[in-house]
Formats: structure tokens, C-alpha cells, sequence
């Protein structure tokens, strides 16, 4: 009888088993397993051992760097209370940042702000200034997303002194690219620039390749918004080498449609819908829905662009369906107009009239 290594299962109500994550409640298979037997059998405890806040932010990590924040959430939240009841105040911020980092990838910034807030205040009082530099860091993009420049500075200023003295050159860096970022957004392009030189300047010393492409697409789109639509390129290919040697998908994906977009500027639409077809792949394969319908949106203008309504139509209505799915009225009105665009191109004025009128109707006041 061949016997096979032990397998942890979970049980369900039935006493069987299927395969999954480890969790507090796994138990174990006893006893050989003969090939051909059923994967359901029956089962008994192994422990009652309550996973530690370290491993389920551990597992909570595994979820996260796989884009499964939804699955993801509930085991930070878990660490989070493990922390709590030990009393672990350096563990219960920790959590905290994770949590908020999460939220603010799933665009719900005002919860991200109230974890990272906490975070800020639970490190601050026990003296962790690395832990707090790095929660105020995240909480400088919230501020920004939420509206709040002055609040966004005032964070990324602090948390560049932190890592300044704390001699973490990778940290201050992070907070010169930050400020970069919020500093070209307030319209003071050769002040941004100024800080992304020695960002990159300082990341290239370390071969640090993330820091590298954060620095040289933001240098890229300063250049665009200076109307250097060839200096911006020139950094966007840079970028997109970058993400290969790091293998970085969603950097890659992110950088695709910059040039997809300056393609179709320069009146080469084709070359546009190969940069964002391949963006496409990658933000499916990310399971990343918004961007999957934004790049379907895209798809759709550079297809009207090369003169084929047809296919256009194609793609907005594939967007369409992923906005609606998503409960984005906004953008869904802007589909709808979209759609309505490709409708007449083709001919149909009906449907294209009757597509405007379902996108005024979405945008009127409930």
C-alpha cells in the first residue's frame, strides 16, 4: 500500500474534507491512503491552536500580493484583534497600516484614513518612528485622494525627517518621489522635477529597479504635461524595461497604456491597440476589473480612431457590462456616450440616440 505524505484538510459539516488555506480549524487526515480512494474522508482534530497575529498577517500577505484583497481583509482584521488581546501595540499598528493600505487599493480612502491615523498615533506614543514614517507615507496618498494637498504634504514632510534620521535612504527616497508626485499635481513641474532627479539619482546607486520606475514614468508624465510628448516616451520605454527585469505586471500594464495613449495622440492608432490589447491580458490576469474596463474603454476609442465602429462598439459594450458590475454610474453614463459614438459611426442613429438618452438618464439627480 502506497502511502502519501499527511494532507491538512478542512472538515465541514458532513465529516469530510476539502483542501484549502490553513486556518485554526484545519484537522488532519489519519491513516494511509490508497490511490483511487475518494479525496473526502473522514477526519479528527489536530489542535485547537489559534494562529498568532504574525502568521495571519502572513497569510493575509499571500492574498494581497495575489490581488485578493477581498480575502485578503478579514485575516488583517483577525491579526488586528490577536494583537489587541496580547496587548502587542507595535503588532496592532503593524496590522493597522496593512489595513489601511488595502482599503486605499480598493478606493475606500476615508476607512484607509482612520486605520493609518490610528496606526500614526499607536507608534508615535511607543516610539516605533520607522513604523510611523511608513504609516504616514500611505497616509499622504489617502490625503491626496481624498482632496487634502496641505494635510498630504505636511505627512510626506514628516515622514522624509523620520527616515532621515533614522539613516533609511530607501524610506527618504520614497517620500521625495511622493512629494514629486504631489508637487507636479499642484502645477510646479521644475519643482517636481527637481525632487525626481535625486530620487532616481539615489535609486539607481542602490539598483533599487522599483524606485528606478516610479521615478523615471512620473518624469515621463511631467514631460507630457509639458507638452514633451517624446521626452515622456523616451521614460515610458525606459519604464516598461524596468518592469520586465522586475517582473512587475501591473507596473507593466500601468505603463502600456501611457504609451497606448501617446500612440494614438501621434495618430498611430494601431500601434495603440497592440500596447493596450496587452495591457488588457494583464489586468485580467490581475483580476482587476476597473482597469480591465477602462482599458476596454481605450480599446474602443482607438478602434474608432483607426476607422472600425464596429469593433469599437465591440469593446465599449464589453466596458459597459464591467461598470455596471462594478455600480459606477459616472462612468457608465461615460460608456453609454461612448457606445452612442460608435452607434452613429456606424449608421445607427436610433440606437445611438436612444444610448444617449439611458446615459443623461443615469446622471440625473435621484
Amino acid at each position: 500500500m502506497l502511502l502519501l505524505p499527511v494532507i491538512l484538510l478542512l472538515a465541514n459539516t458532513e465529516g469530510t474534507c476539502a483542501v484549502r488555506v490553513p486556518d485554526p480549524s484545519d484537522c488532519l487526515l489519519l491513516g494511509p491512503v490508497t490511490p483511487g480512494d475518494p479525496v473526502s474522508r473522514p477526519v479528527y482534530p489536530v489542535s485547537q491552536r489559534t494562529l498568532d497575529g504574525e502568521e495571519l498577517l502572513k497569510i493575509g500577505d499571500l492574498h494581497e500580493v495575489q490581488n485578493h484583497l477581498q480575502e485578503a481583509l478579514p485575516y488583517y482584521q483577525r491579526a488586528l484583534s490577536a494583537f489587541r488581546v496580547k496587548r502587542d501595540r507595535r503588532g496592532e499598528a503593524t496590522a493597522l497600516v496593512r489595513i489601511g493600505t488595502l482599503r486605499e487599493r480598493q478606493g475606500q480612502y476615508s476607512e484607509a484614513a482612520s486605520a493609518l491615523r490610528e496606526a500614526v498615533s499607536i507608534s508615535s506614543a511607543g516610539g516605533d518612528e520607522a513604523l510611523r514614517a511608513r504609516a504616514l507615507i500611505s497616509l499622504g496618498r489617502v490625503a491626496g485622494a481624498l482632496g487634502r494637498p496641505a494635510e498630504a504634504r505636511e505627512n510626506y514632510e514628516e515622514a522624509a525627517a523620520l527616515f532621515r534620521r533614522l539613516h533609511d535612504q530607501q524610506g527618504y527616497t520614497e517620500a521625495l518621489i511622493q512629494l514629486a508626485e504631489l508637487t507636479a499635481a499642484e502645477g510646479k513641474p521644475e519643482d517636481a522635477m527637481t525632487l525626481l532627479r535625486t530620487a532616481l539619482t539615489d535609486a539607481e546607486g542602490r539598483s533599487d529597479r522599483r524606485q528606478q520606475f516610479h521615478a523615471v514614468i512620473l518624469i515621463g508624465d511631467v514631460q507630457l504635461h509639458q507638452g514633451k510628448a517624446d521626452g515622456a516616451r523616451d521614460m515610458y520605454e525606459r519604464g516598461l524595461q524596468l518592469t520586465d527585469a522586475q517582473r512587475d505586471l501591473r507596473g507593466e500594464a500601468d505603463t502600456r497604456i501611457r504609451l497606448a495613449k501617446l500612440h494614438s495622440a501621434a495618430g498611430r492608432p494601431a500601434d495603440g491597440i497592440s500596447m493596450a490589447q496587452r495591457a488588457l491580458a494583464l489586468y485580467q490576469s490581475l483580476r482587476d476589473r476597473s482597469r480591465e474596463a477602462d482599458t476596454l474603454s481605450l480599446l474602443g476609442n482607438l478602434y474608432l480612431d483607426q476607422g472600425n465602429p464596429v469593433l469599437a462598439a465591440e469593446q465599449h459594450g464589453k466596458a459597459l457590462s464591467l461598470y455596471r458590475a462594478l455600480r459606477d454610474p459616472v462612468r457608465e453614463a461615460a460608456s453609454l456616450t461612448n457606445l452612442a459614438v460608435a452607434y452613429e459611426a456606424q449608421g445607427e442613429l436610433q440606437d445611438a440616440q436612444e444610448t444617449r438618452n439611458k446615459a443623461i438618464f443615469l446622471l440625473q439627480p435621484r
